[in-house]
Parts: C-alpha cells; structure tokens; sequence
C-alpha cells in the first residue's frame, strides 16, 4: 500500500475517535439527567474517558517499540466500535445500568483516544520528518472534522432510533478494522539514540511545562463545553435540535478557522499566537456564563460565545498546517536547552502533550459539573474566565515571550544607535 492508502487510514482512524467522543454530546446529558443522574456526576462521567487515556498513555511508548505503531492504531477502530455498542441499550435501561454501560464506554473510548493519538502523531514526526509541522496540521484538520461530525451525528441519532445507530455505528467501527490493516501498510523502525534519557527534567523547563499546559487548556475547553452547553441552553428553552445545531456551529467554527489562518500564519510566532488563544478563551467563557455584570442575561450572548472560544481553542493547540505547541517545544528542546534531536524526545514530547490534553479533559468536566451543580454555570464560567487570564499573565512572563520581544527591540535599537554613530564619524572623516 502507499502513502496515500497509509494516511488516508491514519486520518480515518482520528476520525472514527473523535466523532465517537463528541457523539453523545447533544443527547447523553439530556438522557442521563431523564433518569435521575445528576450534572456534577455527569461531569465525572465525561472526565472517564480522558481518565482511561492518561492511565495508558505512559506505557504507549514502550507498547508501541514492542508489538509496533500499526498494532496501536488498528487497535483504536476495535476500542472505538466496542465504546459505541455498549452505549447503545442506554434509553431503556434503569440508572444504575445506565452508568455501567457509560463507564465501559467512557472507558473504551478513552483508551482508543490513548492509542491513536500517541501512534499517529508519534507517525507524523517520525516518518515524515521533512513535513511533520505539515502531517500534524492535517492531523488537527482530521481532528476537527471528527469533532463536528460528532454532534452533528449525535443530532441525528437523538431524532432516529438510537440503539440500532449506535450498532450500526459500532459494527462499522469494527468492521473496518481488517481494512484499515491492510491500508496501513509498513512504518519505519524508530531510530533511538538513548531509549534511557530522562525527559523528566525536559518537562520541567519553563519553556515546555507553560507550553505543555495549552494543551490541558485546550481540552479543558472542550470538557466544559461539552458538560454544561446543553443544560444551559436548554435553560433558554432552546429546541435540542438547535442545541445539536450550536455543538455543530462550535466546532465547525474551531475547523473554519483552521483553514482560514492555517493558509495565512505559516511564519506566525508561536507563543503569540497562543497567547492570542489564551485571552479569547478567558474571553469567552466570561460571555459563556455570561457573567451578568458585564453582558445582559440572554442567550445570543452564550451563542457569541461559541466562536469566541473556537478561535481560542484553534490559537492555543493548532490550525491547519500550524500546530503551535509541539513544533515550538521540539524547537525550544535544541535551542534553549541544548538537547540533541533523537526520536525518543519526540515521542516523549508527543506522550507529555496527550498526557497533558488527557488533563484537561478530566479538570474540565469535573470542574463544570460540580461548580454548576453546587452554585450557578455563571459562576463556573466567571471563574474558569479568571483562572485562564491568570495562567495567560503568567504564560507571558514564565515562557520567557516578554523578555525576549523586549530582548529583541533593545537590540534593535542598539544596532541602530551604532549605525547612526558610525554614519556620524564617517561624515565627520570626510
């Protein structure tokens, strides 16, 4: 098989994930909360799947060196089917059944989320070192794609029969499993220098722990919308096929934007860009709440809320052909910290920004539903506004962004300054 057979079933593998996580988003909370589940557990519930994933992400690396990457990845159409056919008895079955079924699934999912994530991008940088920044664009692009769909399937199913969708769903999943072997084709043999190094000290430095965290922000995000977005607007007596159609609008929104300045800021300064992300996402929730001492109480304020937060997600992870945070710690590892270039960093980088993503995916929704269920959505929003604004202060300052930008201006300067001195004593000699 070739390239395009190989990267056409690593971008449907991030698909079949991602769609399946967003999916019950327009329809889960609603039922859950029919049959007496309450919002803070549903919150908990949401958080299983990043939980699943950050419990197998640090022993990916050392699965993927010994049954290979192509075993991963196929591995995540099987976890991804079985989440999808175990949620599907949902509307008929009591409370208790209900969250069994959901943990197995939250579970499942988390662990397909796990698999392909660490082995497409680890893929990307390693097989296509000459386009990585490039391959994990299109990988976000992927990304975003699954993560509109998801909603947009998850409308349809709540109008349709929901049990035999979700089988069908499921059975797709898994049935495409053999195929997506045979697509899959061979990879190279990952080249370590010292599979022994210590990373740890490397996550440590301020440069990469600060920029590590945009990603937990960015999942955070994503948690918090997907927990509370539908009770709220709900609370507006929205109809839930609009409630469907604003999941759809957030995250078409977030893959619109990727297009657009993925074209535009190829030579963008990365830490700029995620500091843009960070404010809009402060920005936004403050709007989510909306925070009644500034916006009015209505729920086209919540609805405006939505982009605003897409553009925050897009600046602080990635857009398409521009992913700001792994490219720029891969770049700040040689330069600022002097380490060599060895795959194994790679992949530890790669391991530590799904790890942290899985973080923020567990804060989120537990933070959202219980914040919201034990004092107001508001004031979860108006919180989650203040946190944000505070990391993004210190972003500035502990990336070392404000010091270089200042560096950077006194050394113009100063270049100029001896230029004009040296035109000054030439005119003087002649």
């Amino acid at each position: 098989m070739g390239q395009i057979s190989k990267q056409t079933a690593l971008y449907i593998a991030l698909l079949f994930v991602c769609s399946s996580f967003t999916l019950i988003f327009p329809f889960y909370p609603g039922i859950a909360e029919s049959k007496g589940v309450d919002l803070w557990l549903i919150g908990l519930i949401f958080s299983l799947n990043p939980i699943a994933k950050i419990l197998i992400t640090p022993f990916l690396g050392k699965i993927m060196l010994k049954i290979g990457r192509k075993s991963v990845v196929t591995a995540s159409f099987i976890l991804t089917g079985m989440s999808m056919l175990v949620l599907s008895p949902i509307e008929s079955c009591e409370k208790n059944t209900l969250l069994v079924l959901s943990v197995f699934s939250r579970a499942f999912s988390g662990w397909a989320s796990g698999c392909v994530f660490i082995s497409v991008t680890s893929i990307f940088i390693s097989d296509y070192p000459d386009k990585a920044v490039t391959m994990i664009g299109r990988m976000e692009a992927a990304v975003g794609v699954g993560l509109t769909l998801g909603p947009v399937i998850g409308a349809s199913l709540y109008f349709l029969q929901l049990f035999g969708a979700l089988i069908f769903l499921g059975s797709t999943a898994l049935a495409f499993t053999p195929i997506a072997w045979k697509m899959l084709g061979k990879f190279r043999e990952l080249k370590i220098v010292d599979a022994e190094i210590n990373t740890i000290p490397l996550l440590l430095k301020p440069r990469i722990f600060l920029s590590v965290l945009m990603d937990t922000t960015y999942l955070f995000s994503s948690g918090l919308l997907a927990t509370i977005l539908e009770v709220h607007l709900r609370s507006y007596d929205l109809d839930p096929l609009y409630v469907s159609l604003c999941f759809a609008f957030q995250s078409g929104f977030y893959l619109a934007v990727s297009l657009i300045s993925g074209a535009v800021l190829r030579n963008a300064n990365e830490r700029l860009f995620m500091i843009i992300g960070v404010f809009c996402l402060a920005l936004g929730y403050s709007m989510l709440g909306p925070w009644t001492a500034i916006y009015p109480n209505e729920v086209w304020v919540v609805i405006l809320s939505l982009p605003v937060i897409s553009i925050g997600q897009c600046f602080t992870y990635s857009n398409l052909y521009l992913v700001f945070s792994i490219p720029y710690m891969q770049k700040s590892v040689v330069q600022d910290y002097g380490y060599k270039h060895d795959d194994i960093i790679d992949e530890r980088i790669c391991g530590y920004a799904v790890t942290a993503c899985a973080v923020g995916e567990i804060i989120g929704p537990m933070y959202a539903g219980m914040i919201s269920d034990f004092f107001s959505i508001e004031t979860c929003c108006v919180i989650a506004s203040g946190a944000t604004f505070v990391y993004l202060i210190v972003y500035i300052f502990g990336s070392g962004y404000f010091y270089d930008v200042t560096h950077k201006r006194k050394t113009i300067v100063s270049i100029d300054t001896e230029l004009e001195r040296s035109v000054i004593g030439n005119e003087h000699h002649f």
